[in-house]
């Protein structure tokens, strides 16, 4: 199996925390054609209850049950995507309805957040419940950025438009937690939400109601696309900006993902983190999809440049 993929994972009990309640799960399949399909997924057990840990790990394994059972014959459908994100919405209802059994016949409160993100073709697919998160760090319009610059000409100086690019960093999910429902409504600023004392309470998880909805979003990226997936734990400490900068510096520094994720979990304590952290990093080397985009690219460049 050929693989072309550039990803991380790393995970940590944080300075705090005595364990470990996070959870997470990547697969990597190709289907007849030998277009790649990934799978990539984190479970936050709520600390708050008394197994949350058992939570996301009951999770994580149906998830990777499912996979095993189904994905192969996915693959095989016309829109390989939409399934995806049909099934985990059922799925989730049903490992709901699992945990919140489990919790009854043990006695011990328990619930998760879970965040699974497809990739394939150049469509992605999610399926979301709870506060962690999807970013998207979007590619540049061809690897350049859009400025003006002045050249010195004895007493004249020239203004030249050259193409250059600032890449656009996207928070994919919304959260399901108290603090997100008052930015919408203007209630709250995003950094007043990221110090809030009620910045913890989620409105919806899994395990605990019996009635969930959980998010779903189908999308496109370009092969120089990245995706990080991330519990509270990590970016409650910083805002998109910070997170933004960091990843595109970390990416110029170091030749893989690992290390950046590594990098990030040390970096993380180093600020005291206070809760579990799981960072997963994915970019899907995606040459149709990249070659369409270097098309559209010099198309634009070409249109920019006849409008002069």
């Amino acid at each position: 199996m050929r693989l072309n993929w550039k990803t991380g994972i790393a995970t940590h009990q944080g300075t705090k925390k005595k364990k470990n309640e996070d959870s997470y799960l990547i697969r990597f399949q190709t289907d007849s054609k030998e277009n790649e399909l990934g799978i990539f997924v984190v479970a936050d057990g709520m600390g708050g209850y008394q197994v949350g840990d058992t939570a996301s790990r009951l999770a994580i394994e149906t998830i990777e049950q499912w996979w095993d059972r189904r994905i192969d014959k996915i693959l095989k459908r016309k829109n390989v995507v939409t399934q995806i994100t049909k099934e985990l919405t059922k799925l989730f209802n049903q490992i709901n309805r699992v945990i919140i059994e489990t919790s009854k016949n043990s006695g011990k409160k328990m619930g998760t957040t879970v965040t699974f993100l497809a990739l394939y073709k150049g469509q992605y697919g999610i399926v979301h419940i709870g506060d962690s998160r999807v970013y998207q760090l979007k590619e540049t319009i061809g690897g350049l950025d859009y400025h003006l610059k002045q050249v010195p000409h004895g007493n004249l100086h020239e203004q030249t438009e050259v193409l250059e690019a600032e890449p656009e960093f996207i928070q994919i999910t919304e959260d399901h937690s108290w603090v997100e429902k008052q930015v919408l409504v203007g209630k709250l600023t995003e950094e007043e939400a990221r110090n809030h004392p009620k910045r913890n309470v989620l409105l919806q998880c899994l395990g605990i109601e019996e009635d969930i909805n959980p998010y779903t979003k189908i999308g496109n990226y370009n092969s120089s696309d990245l995706f990080l997936l991330c519990s509270d734990g990590f970016y409650s400490l910083y805002s998109n900006k910070e997170i933004k900068d960091m990843l595109l510096n970390l990416e110029k520094e170091y030749s893989n993902y690992q290390s950046v994720c590594e990098y990030l979990i040390n970096f993380s304590n180093f600020s005291n983190a206070h809760d579990n952290i799981t960072l997963i990093l994915t970019k899907h080397l995606y040459y149709e999809q990249e070659n369409r985009n270097n098309n559209s690219s010099w198309f634009s460049f070409m249109k920019h440049l006849n409008r002069e």
